[in-house]
């Protein structure tokens, strides 16, 4: 009985060591496990939507009436803040949201600047101020060719050979069936 109280007391002065290593075991662990990275909005990785209707949260996946907006396949993200599940992230209108983890992946790198777009001439063909399409982008500025031949309007359409169906003037009755006026009833 002795030596057990001597077992007990010699695990007991040690396990001051060894409670402060477990303890410290244990925030590292959950301290690392939770951490969410979090980015500027000038700074942030972009990211792309890998689903069609992407449904985005305004303040998170639990509020009432569903998701604000539906993101489209390809729609990049600027993720400012990731979490486990879902990531705030900056659309490219400049709303911020909560994404599904699983709806994004890292987008691909953007397309070098074209010359005339360093340049400066590229941009809005559109007036300050005025409504109706933006026709940014490339223009065709050719002659206007269609090489569908049109059909001459003087030529009567094909005879398509349908002739008029004949309709019976009476309906037909089946024989053996008694022709009374009124109907019988059996009750």
């Amino acid at each position: 009985m002795h030596e057990y109280l001597r077992v007990i007391r010699f695990e007991t002065s040690g396990g001051k060591t060894a409670r402060s290593i477990l303890i410290a075991a244990t925030v590292l662990l959950f301290g690392t496990g939770c951490a969410m990275e979090t980015f500027a909005p000038e700074t942030a990785p972009e990211y792309v939507a890998i689903r069609d209707f992407t449904p985005l949260y305004r303040f998170g996946p639990q509020q009432p009436g569903g998701p604000d907006v539906a993101l489209k396949s390809g729609a990049r993200v600027k993720l400012l803040r990731r979490e486990m599940g879902y990531s705030f992230v900056q659309i490219e209108d400049k709303r911020t949201g909560y994404v599904a983890n699983e709806n994004i992946a890292v987008a691909p790198p953007r397309p070098r600047e074209t010359a005339e777009m360093a340049a400066g001439t590229a941009g809005s063909n559109r007036k300050p101020g005025s409504r109706g399409r933006d026709t940014t982008g490339p223009v065709y500025s050719g002659p206007a060719v269609n090489d569908t031949p049109l059909p001459d309007p003087n030529v009567p359409p094909p005879d398509l050979n349908i002739s008029p169906e004949l309709v019976p003037d009476t309906i037909p009755v089946a024989p053996n069936t008694p022709q009374t006026g009124a109907p019988k009833f059996r009750y």
